[in-house]
């Protein structure tokens, strides 16, 4: 029997205890089933007996294999194995020695320290970037440690090895290094950066930790940083819709409004709205928080609250370059709100998002924050309310 390209692995019930995980990637064999107490494996190679021999020394029993291809092999060890098993596996050993030498809780942790931690890190970052994932969330409990990936605006659970749980202090400890934030600090959040490679593509990892009840919370949002940015014409508006959208861009002046929940890609939007006006004609500076996609011809700045360079601050500065149109990442307060609206009224055209469920929600929302009510009617242009909605069938 051999398994086509493409087709799915199924393991007879308990037979994966046979096999470790270490032993699946090592050798690239995934078990099957056992057949009159000889134990079926996929691999490539069905005649590659120096693996089949290894096995059966390793096991104790008649090891057989069956041909399959080499992705379908990898797919079936990541789903019913988990995300770095393998690496989980060996860290498993190395806790009982450790733990039978009593060793300490602040020795557990150096583990972040050591490859097999830093191997596992690597694997669920590309994991997810495998997944089209825009986020990784780790959320420790008391007695479990869950991942989770956001696909498509919607969350879902990595197929992680439950023995993860056991080394998620040790993890959070690696990303905070790679984040550059600080390993000891564990009572208060943090956030940081993180520059990455998949694929030959360059990634900006935006990571948060924020303590909770078991331990730290990490979420990972993933940023390309080339330009694959999406056109106004893919992004899912209806023909009518899109036509009304257009004249709204060749507006000389006011604000446009993007609104709806994280993640639901009102960034995305903008972004088409400024590659589809981006000419030469035109002087466009954006201040945002991060820069989620470089554009060229566009000037980008990143706002560092920190040092105290915030969207209001931002917007200050933009008006001494003689823009003709102004993007600031997302409208939080008055005083950005504010500033925002007097650039509408002489003469801007003002691209930002807002918080709020729906469309009509934006008003009330102005308004709260300060807003007089006749610099709303003088100066917005439109409202948009975003949604991200699934394409898998």
């Amino acid at each position: 029997m051999a398994f086509a390209p493409g087709s799915q692995l199924t393991p007879q019930q308990d037979v994966l205890k046979l096999v470790t995980p270490r032993l699946a990637v090592r050798y690239g064999v995934f078990p099957l089933r056992l057949e009159q107490n000889t134990l079926i494996v996929a691999m490539a190679s069905p005649d590659a007996y120096d693996v089949l021999d290894d096995l059966r020394m390793v096991l104790g029993i008649p090891v057989k294999g069956e041909r399959a291809e080499p992705p379908a092999i990898a797919d079936a060890i990541r789903e019913h194995y988990g995300v770095g098993a393998d690496t989980l596996d060996s860290l498993a050993i190395h806790r009982v020695t450790e733990t039978q030498q009593d060793t300490t809780e602040a020795g557990i942790d150096d583990l972040a320290a050591e490859a097999s931690i830093v191997k596992f890190v690597n694997q669920l970052i590309v994991d997810a970037y495998n997944s089209r994932a825009t986020d990784i969330h780790l959320e420790p409990f008391e007695n479990r440690f869950r991942v989770r990936y956001r696909i498509d605006g919607i969350l879902s659970d990595a197929h992680i090895p439950e023995s993860i749980r056991h080394f998620r202090d040790s993890i959070t400890s690696r990303i905070k290094i790679m984040a550059n934030l600080d390993i000891s600090e564990r009572r208060l959040p943090q956030d940081g950066r993180i520059r990455v490679r998949i694929a030959s593509k360059d990634f900006d990892l935006r990571v948060s930790i924020i303590p909770i009840a078991h331990g730290e919370s990490v979420n990972i949002r993933i940023l390309q940083r080339s330009n694959v940015l999406m056109g106004l014409d893919a992004i899912g508006f209806d023909d009518a819709a899109l036509t009304r959208f257009h004249a709204l861009l060749n507006r000389p002046h006011g604000i446009l409004l993007l609104t709806g929940p994280t993640g639901s890609g009102k960034t995305t939007t903008l972004y088409a709205c400024l590659s589809r006006i981006n000419d030469s004609e035109r002087k466009i500076i954006t201040i945002e928080d991060p820069v989620e996609y470089q554009i060229d011809g566009i000037c980008q700045m990143q706002a560092k609250p920190d040092i105290g360079f915030s969207f209001a601050s931002g917007l200050r500065s933009m008006l001494r370059h003689d823009p003709d149109v102004m993007l600031v990442g997302e409208i939080r307060d008055f005083e950005t709100a504010e500033l925002a609206i007097r650039c509408a009224l002489t003469g801007h055209l003002v691209f930002s998002t807002l918080h709020t469920n729906d469309a009509p929600g934006s008003m009330p929302r102005l308004l709260d924050i300060g807003i007089e009510p006749y610099l709303l009617a003088s100066s917005v242009e439109a409202v948009i309310a975003q949604r991200l909605v699934s394409t898998n069938s």
